[in-house]
């Protein structure tokens, strides 16, 4: 199993795409946070105040598309959390972030070198599980490299460097982190399981612009029509607790979107495992 890890960390550091996607992932920070600054420089309270009014993302108001809110009140410094926060909620890391995952998932399948490693190991489904760290340490090193990068990009743009609430920071990053994490796995299953990469990276786009929405306003009604009154599948989604999770979560909202996450982690590696497992390759 370490031989496998190393196999696929060494693949996926050897791999452009993923060069390329922290290049134009730096781009677009540097991009957005100008964006921002002239939103932030243009806007008034009266603006703040409607705009917020708006846009907040609640179970029963989840915006189809992309949508990236600076939550900086009129006066108040940005920080560099303030727009790291935006970009999550907004979920523009996470567009890079299963973009490569697909990528990644279905670079060899099919090629020579999965058929030798597979032919090798008792277990197939084990060459998921090492994929699967992999694709964390990529999570974890863009994750932070995005939140680094950010800290540069405000003080080129903004001429300051304020980080915001390190308490704050930490416990929402860390929630993010996982849920980002989630959402590659679900990526990578799909990849897998439908075999083809247009049709995967469509589907994982689309994940990140909140298209299913229509579909989960769809079930909620459906629910509600049985009997159930005041359920919002949208809250036991991935994408959900990424729209939903505030920017100074408490103790239990933490431990509900890590419970999502896990509980998303498991299912995608283990389905993974059994359809590549049982797969001719």
């Amino acid at each position: 199993m370490l031989n496998m890890i190393k196999m696929d960390l060494y693949r996926m550091f050897r791999t452009k795409s993923m060069y390329i996607v922290w290049i134009v992932l730096a781009a677009a920070l540097l991009l957005t946070t100008f964006l921002c600054k002239t939103d932030y420089d243009s806007l008034s309270k009266e603006d703040a105040m409607q705009q917020e009014k708006i846009t907040e993302p609640t179970e029963e108001n989840i915006n189809v598309g992309m949508m990236v809110t600076l939550p900086t009140e009129p006066g108040e410094k940005v920080t560099v959390f303030d727009i790291f926060f935006a970009n999550s909620q907004g979920k523009f890391y996470a567009l890079f972030l299963v973009i490569f995952a697909v990528m990644f998932s279905t670079a060899d399948i099919g090629s020579g070198y999965i058929k030798n490693i597979a032919g090798q190991v008792q277990k197939r489904g084990a060459l998921i599980f090492s994929r699967s760290i992999a694709l964390a340490v990529f999570t974890m090193l863009t994750m932070v490299g995005a939140f680094l990068f950010q800290a540069v990009a405000n003080y080129i743009v903004f001429g300051e460097l304020e980080w915001g609430n390190s308490k704050a920071v930490l416990s929402y990053f860390l929630t993010e982190l996982a849920l980002h994490y989630a959402l590659m796995l679900i990526c990578m299953a799909i990849a897998i399981i439908l075999k083809n990469n247009v049709i995967s990276m469509v589907i994982a786009i689309c994940l990140t612009m909140n298209i299913l929405s229509i579909v989960y306003g769809l079930v909620n009604s459906a629910i509600q029509k049985i009997g159930i009154q005041n359920f919002q599948i949208y809250k036991y989604t991935i994408t959900g607790k990424l729209s939903l999770l505030p920017m100074n979560p408490r103790g239990n909202e933490c431990l509900a979107a890590f419970g999502v996450a896990i509980v998303f982690i498991v299912m995608m590696i283990s389905v993974s495992s059994v359809v590549f497992q049982k797969r001719d390759i």
